[in-house]
């Protein structure tokens, strides 16, 4: 049976312990048959040393081998933690070659962080499927809605920007910087300098109307400021009212064209 750190502790303080009655128990011999004075004291001289030279070794062990011993099992620990610090949750821990080479007390601290990493591989899978299912949510509002979206990053960049948008505003493009790219006039007037209000206040702007003149109608642009969760602004969605009013009006000329054309 093998030995584990605290057993072996234990039995080197045993051993101390054994050693010190054998000393004592020798002395008490050596005086209980006194023989000649400066025989005895000779005796009681070589019994101390040999056991006082002995208990001298053990300890020597105990002060040496304890520091050597935890410092090789806590730095097996140590560099998994340092790879668990380092973001590697998916690094797989042989138990059966810790269980070989490491102390059953120590093993048990791999274990329990074999454990904890299981748990965290388990809260990562779950966290990314809802934050998936959320983006399709979101996206496919989006993309329902009759309404054009702009999101913006804190720097001003298109992180996502709906087909309605791209289909009117052609110039609008995903990854495009809003505020350092050049535009068209009617965007660059009114678009961009909205957005650039809002990303530098931080706050919600008023909503502002414009006129389009090739669309020849008003567009209505809002605004909302994202912010994480210490509250700090991080990007912003713009809204824009009113662009599928076109499109509508050419549905209704379509059905209009395709009655008149049956009737005749």
């Amino acid at each position: 049976m093998k030995l584990t750190y605290i057993g072996k502790i234990r039995v080197l303080i045993v051993a101390i312990f054994i050693i010190s009655i054998i000393q004592s128990a020798t002395v008490l011999h050596i005086v209980g048959n006194i023989g000649q004075f400066d025989d005895v004291l000779l005796k009681i001289q070589n019994t101390l040393l040999v056991t006082l030279f002995i208990q001298f070794i053990i300890v020597m062990i105990l002060v040496f081998y304890i520091p050597v011993y935890l410092h090789k099992a806590f730095a097996e620990v140590q560099n998994l933690l340092l790879d668990i610090n380092k973001g590697l949750y998916s690094i797989d821990i042989d138990l059966d070659n810790y269980r070989a080479s490491m102390d059953k007390n120590f093993f048990g601290l791999v274990e329990t962080i074999k454990t904890m990493l299981e748990s965290i591989r388990n809260f990562d899978k779950l966290k990314k499927s809802k934050i998936i299912e959320h983006h399709h949510r979101i996206n496919t509002i989006l993309k329902l809605s009759d309404n054009g979206f702009i999101i913006l990053d804190i720097k001003g960049n298109i992180v996502y920007i709906n087909d309605n948008v791209i289909d009117t505003f052609s110039a609008f493009k995903e990854k495009t910087n809003l505020v350092e790219t050049s535009f068209p006039p009617e965007i660059e007037n009114n678009i961009k300098k909205y957005a650039s209000n809002v990303l530098k206040s931080q706050t919600k702007q008023e909503p502002q109307q414009f006129f389009i003149p090739n669309l020849k109608r008003h567009i209505i642009v809002n605004s909302g400021v994202i912010r994480d969760t210490d509250g700090n602004a991080t990007g912003a969605v713009l809204t824009l009212t009113n662009l599928q009013k076109k499109k509508q009006e050419k549905k209704q000329q379509d059905k209009q064209d395709e009655s008149t054309n049956n009737k005749n």
